[in-house]
């Protein structure tokens, strides 16, 4: 189908029309959208943008009423706390090299076993594909058993 000049211009003038009426009912959305959005999405916007971080010269210095080193002697006395209680659990104790020792065992006994024998092929099989595929110009100079 060939289409005429008259075709080609009512698709071009339409076409721009359609979508220019598809983008006002979406930016109407977006924007109703915005108005009706939760109390903590302006907060949201905000961090978005990277806006009302205070910047390094706005930090305030620390002052002699309340030294830094105050705070880490208090978190010591808390350290020591929970080393109390963590060597004081039952958890905590080491197990004996017996009970280790036992362990690996067990462990080792399950893989021990190893594969069990081949049901499929008989040895004197197993010797006839190896003796169909001993050819002396290729298996020459390679090891045999």
């Amino acid at each position: 189908m060939i289409l005429t000049m008259k075709n080609t211009a009512i698709l071009l003038c339409g076409v721009p029309f359609l979508l220019a009426t598809a983008c006002s009912s979406s930016f109407t959305k977006v924007r109703s959208a915005i108005n009706e959005a939760p109390d903590w999405y302006a907060e949201r916007r905000v961090q978005i943008r990277g806006e009302g971080y205070p910047d390094i010269i706005d930090i305030p210095a620390t002052t002699p009423a309340a030294p830094p080193v105050r705070a880490l002697s208090k978190s010591g006395e808390d350290l020591a706390v929970l080393q109390r209680q963590f060597l004081t659990d039952p958890r905590a104790e080491v197990a004996p090299a017996e009970k280790i020792e036992q362990v690996a065992a067990e462990l080792r006994a399950e893989f021990e076993p190893g594969l069990p024998e081949a049901e499929f092929l008989s040895e004197s099989e197993i010797a006839a594909i190896r003796a169909s595929f001993n050819v002396p110009r290729v298996t020459e100079g390679l090891y045999q058993p």
